[in-house]
């Protein structure tokens, strides 16, 4: 932490042990939120590192701040739908371990998620990037399970498990791309 200020949240179903975790953390530099949302927070911790190789694709194809506002705008909206499927409160996704880590992970520099995107997009084949790394990217293996939760809930969750089709090779970075751009308009809920 080098002295700079974060936050976190203690997720636990007994919120009087989440109280002694956070008196326990709580110090200047670090805040420390509980949440008896034990589901949200673990759903959310999960996605949003599928939704950040989302995120480094847009960067790998240069695609710019408009494309990659807007996918990570509806990859939120796609984790919140798939969260209150199982279970999850709404408010979750809004919170810091909701969209305070979504936001570091999909912007910040030193995201492996977003990293492997970002070679993704940029051609790099996903074996030679995993082959190149000492570090573990999570969302490449919680991509397939989001097509499984996908289809186990019947949620649209098109962002998510483009993802999932770009790291089978069964589409390019470009052609997800494409393949999202082209869904039918609709309203914004």
């Amino acid at each position: 932490m080098q002295g700079r200020p974060t936050g976190v949240v203690a997720a636990c179903k007994d919120a009087a042990l989440g109280r002694e975790v956070q008196e326990l953390f709580a110090s200047p530099n670090m805040r420390v939120n509980t949440s008896t949302d034990v589901t949200g927070v673990e759903i959310c911790g999960a996605l949003k590192n599928v939704l950040a190789i989302a995120a480094g694709i847009v960067e790998g194809l240069d695609l710019g701040h408009n494309a990659l506002a807007a996918l990570i705008a509806q990859g939120c909206a796609e984790i919140r739908w798939l969260s209150q499927k199982v279970g999850a409160k709404p408010a979750t996704i809004s919170g810091l371990s909701g969209l305070g880590d979504i936001m570091l992970t999909c912007y910040g520099d030193l995201s492996r998620n977003r990293s492997v995107g970002v070679r993704l997009g940029r051609g790099e084949k996903l074996g030679d990037i995993l082959a190149s790394s000492s570090q573990v990217a999570e969302g490449v293996a919680t991509a397939g399970v989001v097509v499984g939760l996908a289809r186990k809930y019947r949620v649209s969750l098109p962002v998510l498990t483009a993802v999932a089709q770009v790291l089978d090779s069964n589409l390019s970075p470009a052609e997800a791309v494409a393949a999202v751009m082209n869904l039918p308009q609709i309203e914004e809920h």
